[in-house]
């Protein structure tokens, strides 16, 4: 789910994880659903979605695209290509395909795509995410429309209130500032699309309810475990420290995360 050329971590996929993927793709196409058709990601659209991950959203726009449209994932790792194509096989889906490939070199037809999706990966490129973005541009048919997600680490909350927990996404964060990363990436998108030539149609932020319990089984700081404790931003004893403070948490009745989203649509003219 990150570019190739940036610097990066590999997210683990387990099955919890894959869990929390396929949940997350869900209530997208849910909440989502009135940008998802401004977009224009309706029957019979070619829709690219960059960054496809284990292929849990692309799923979903295979689903609305229809026989009569296309829809292709790009991915540049090999795991979690394997985990899309089981993904896609699993739902009926043995034609769309998945691509090697990067943000920045997505080997995809430039001017031919209706919509083109990038969920939760350019927080995850460094000093790619420009560049990526104007890419992502060039490949849009006239009047396409590129469709962004990503996420302000600055903004997550827990609800109760729990130092441990916020101190957890603290420490996320850092580790995300320590490879490069622009942390507050969801509230610059819009400037990004017009930079690369884009009309911004919708850009708007929202807080995302997360169930506790989820965040307890997986999430994104249990995936970036190992390449936090190799960046020294945390011990392995503090790491087994934190899966039981999760755990803690998530057993809390009615306990809730809530992570700062933003959605940016830009069309090409």
């Amino acid at each position: 789910m990150t570019d190739q050329a940036t610097p990066a971590y590999t997210l683990e996929l387990s099955e919890s994880e894959r869990d929390r993927y396929r949940l997350m793709a869900a209530m997208a196409r849910e909440n989502e659903a009135d940008l998802w058709d401004l977009a224009g990601l309706r029957p019979g659209a070619r829709v690219a979605d960059v960054g496809c991950g284990p292929g849990a959203v692309l799923v979903e726009i295979a689903r609305l695209a229809g026989p009569d449209g296309t829809a292709v994932g790009v991915e540049p790792g090999a795991p979690a290509r394997a985990a899309a194509r089981e993904e896609l096989d699993a739902a009926g889906f043995p034609g769309v395909e998945v691509r090697e490939g990067g943000g920045e070199s997505t080997g995809l037809e430039p001017g031919a795509w209706d919509v083109v999706m990038m969920r939760h990966v350019l927080t995850h490129t460094g000093g790619a995410a420009d560049r990526i973005v104007a890419h992502l541009a060039t490949l849009l048919a006239p009047g396409g429309h590129l469709y962004l997600v990503d996420v302000d680490l600055e903004g997550f909350r827990a609800t109760p209130r729990d130092h441990a927990i916020e101190q957890q996404f603290a420490a996320y964060a850092e580790f995300h500032r320590g490879l490069g990363n622009d942390v507050r990436m969801g509230p610059r998108m819009g400037v990004m699309m017009q930079a690369a030539g884009l009309d911004v149609v919708e850009h708007r932020g929202f807080f995302q309810r997360i169930p506790a319990a989820m965040v307890a089984t997986g999430g994104p700081i249990a995936s970036a475990r190992d390449a936090m404790i190799a960046a020294g931003v945390v011990s392995a004893d503090e790491a087994d420290t934190w899966v039981a403070e999760r755990q803690r948490f998530g057993a809390i009745p009615d306990a809730e995360i809530w992570s700062a989203v933003f959605i940016a649509i830009g069309r090409r003219p």
